[in-house]
């Protein structure tokens, strides 16, 4: 896992919709990062976690890569949300 550097202050929408874009030019490379940077959104923002997670796995089926390398994505999504 990629070492991600997260601000302190966030604002999770914006971050969601970034996400989606940048995980649809650049795919599952791209995805890592966004998983961890989300995540570490989540940890602060603790009521928005299953809208982190919930947006997460929505990228990643719109983008064919939940398909393609499912266990993957779920251990990705689990260690962004585990990233401090």
């Amino acid at each position: 896992m990629k070492h991600v550097v997260v601000s302190e202050t966030d604002d999770v929408t914006a971050a969601i919709r970034d996400a989606s874009r940048n995980v649809a030019l650049a795919k599952l490379s791209q995805f890592e990062l966004e998983a961890a940077w989300l995540g570490g959104m989540a940890q602060r923002n603790p009521h928005r976690r299953r809208d982190v997670v919930d947006s997460l796995y929505d990228i990643a089926t719109a983008n064919d890569l939940l398909s393609i390398h499912g266990s993957t994505i779920e251990e990705l999504i689990g260690a962004g949300l585990e990233t401090r």
